[in-house]
């Protein structure tokens, strides 16, 4: 089989530690490779066993991906806790050190700016989640303010049925304020922000529905205020029928620069 290198991460040019976390065939071989002002965080891989990383069949089977995107993200995970970090996706294979640096080159300038403004700061992940039955719970007025129901069954029919359409209208609408407001609640508190993809229940595992996910940029002397905003948030508005989670450091994934790197 062909060796080639398997790309974790970027780091400053003086990072020399020795990383203990398996490289993702579950090898101990991940290492630094030198690249003048950076360095790149690799380990040697089999070029075949990778070959469908990006769009084969392997990528679709989450029992191939799953263990090796793992200890991707391990690795990264490793370095950021003692340095600056460019992380990059998992799947970004070179078939040499030399190919690697020749593709890297042009980019080594960015590369190195960023670690530098990122070095004093943290990505953290806020998802805001909406329980549909609670928020009507608490939207829904209370029986002397809808009125009395009419005798008739017909009309009462009608009257309930535009008291559940009003009591939709509002839960939705409660939805899209809630999202919004604490969005804008955050960003005071943060350098910058990102909206990320929302998940679905079946991805997520929950039974309320995602409203909001994005990623916040905070610096590191500021992440307690941060945090805590959010716990507030949180407390005002669990009554309403929402969950508001922040989870964090996480490497700066939303908040790299685009490369355009070829393998």
């Amino acid at each position: 089989m062909t060796a080639a290198r398997y790309v974790y991460a970027f780091v400053p040019g003086g990072f020399r530690e020795e990383i203990s976390s398996p490289g993702i065939d579950g090898s101990a071989d991940v290492g630094i490779l030198p690249l003048g002002e950076i360095a790149a965080v690799v380990s040697p891989v089999a070029v075949e066993a990778l070959a469908d990383a990006e769009g084969g069949e392997r990528a679709l089977d989450l029992d191939w991906v799953a263990p090796r995107a793992l200890r991707h993200e391990q690795v990264v995970e490793e370095v950021m806790e003692r340095s600056p970090v460019l992380p990059l996706t998992f799947g970004v294979v070179f078939s040499s050190e030399e190919v690697l640096a020749e593709a890297i080159s042009p980019h080594r300038r960015r590369i190195a700016e960023f670690l530098e403004y990122i070095a004093d700061k943290q990505e953290w992940a806020v998802k805001v989640y909406a329980d549909p039955r609670k928020i009507r719970a608490y939207l829904e007025l209370p029986r002397e303010e809808r009125g009395r129901l009419p005798e008739s069954p017909g009309a009462r029919y009608l009257q309930e049925r535009r008291l559940l359409r009003d009591l939709e209208r509002r839960a939705a609408e409660a939805r899209t304020d809630a999202a919004e407001k604490i969005r804008r609640e955050l960003a005071p508190a943060s350098i910058a922000q990102k909206s990320l993809r929302l998940s679905s229940r079946e991805l997520t595992g929950r039974q309320d529905d995602m409203l909001l996910s994005a990623a916040f940029l905070e610096q590191a002397d500021d992440v307690e205020r941060f945090t805590e905003r959010v716990h507030r948030l949180a407390e005002e508005y669990g009554p309403k029928g929402f969950t508001i989670e922040a989870t964090g450091p996480w490497p700066p994934y939303s908040f790299c620069p685009a490369l355009q790197v070829e393998p």
